[in-house]
C-alpha cells in the first residue's frame, strides 16, 4: 500500500466514507469536495453534473479500493492537525442539518453552493448572494432561496466560505 492509499484510508475512515447506497456515494463526493475546499488536496477533480460536483476519479477509487482501505489499521499513522481540523468541520457540518433535509440533500446543497461560489466566473454570475441562489436553485430547484440562505451561512460559520477580502465581503453582505 502507497501512501496515498494510506492518506486516503486515514482520511475515508475519519470521515465514515461508505459506497453501500446511493446517498452513501453523494455523500462521499460531497465531503470529499468539501475537505478538498479548505485545503486538503487529495488529488481529485470536480466538474459540476446532476447531484453537484463530482469526480469520476473519486469514484473509480472508492469502487476499486475502499473495502481494503475501510478494513485496514492506520493506527500508526497520524495526519497533521490542519487536515484533522479540516476533517472535523467537514463532520461536523452535519450537525447543522435541519429536519428538511436528509443527509444526502445537505451535503448535496452545501458542496454545490461552494462550487458555483467557487467557480463563480465561469458560472458567469454576481457577487451577490441572490445571484448565487438563483444560478443554484436554476441547476436544483428542489432548494429554495431560504434554504441556500441557511446552508450559506454554515459554510460562513464553518469556515468554508472566508469573508477576508472585499470580494467576499460584498457577497457576504445581507441578502
Amino acid at each position: 500500500m502507497n501512501n496515498i492509499d494510506i492518506a486516503n484510508g486515514i482520511v475515508f475512515q475519519k470521515m465514515a466514507v461508505s459506497k453501500d447506497s446511493f446517498e452513501d456515494r453523494i455523500i462521499c463526493q460531497k465531503k470529499v469536495y468539501l475537505l478538498q475546499s479548505l485545503g486538503t488536496d487529495l488529488g481529485y477533480t470536480y466538474n459540476w453534473y446532476v447531484r453537484g460536483p463530482y469526480s469520476p476519479s473519486l469514484t473509480n477509487y472508492i469502487y476499486g479500493n475502499l473495502d481494503v482501505l475501510m478494513s485496514n489499521d492506520f493506527s500508526k499513522y497520524n495526519l497533521n492537525k490542519a487536515v484533522e481540523d479540516n476533517i472535523d468541520k467537514v463532520n461536523s457540518i452535519s450537525d447543522d442539518i435541519r429536519n428538511d433535509f436528509d443527509l444526502s440533500s445537505w451535503y448535496e446543497l452545501l458542496a454545490s453552493l461552494l462550487f458555483i461560489y467557487n467557480n463563480k466566473e465561469s458560472w458567469k454570475i454576481k457577487s451577490e448572494k441572490s445571484s448565487l441562489y438563483k444560478a443554484l436553485m436554476e441547476q436544483k430547484p428542489q432548494f429554495s432561496e431560504e434554504q441556500c440562505e441557511y446552508a450559506f451561512g454554515k459554510l460562513q460559520a464553518k469556515g468554508f466560505i472566508s469573508v477576508d477580502n472585499e470580494e467576499n465581503k460584498h457577497v457576504c453582505k445581507g441578502s
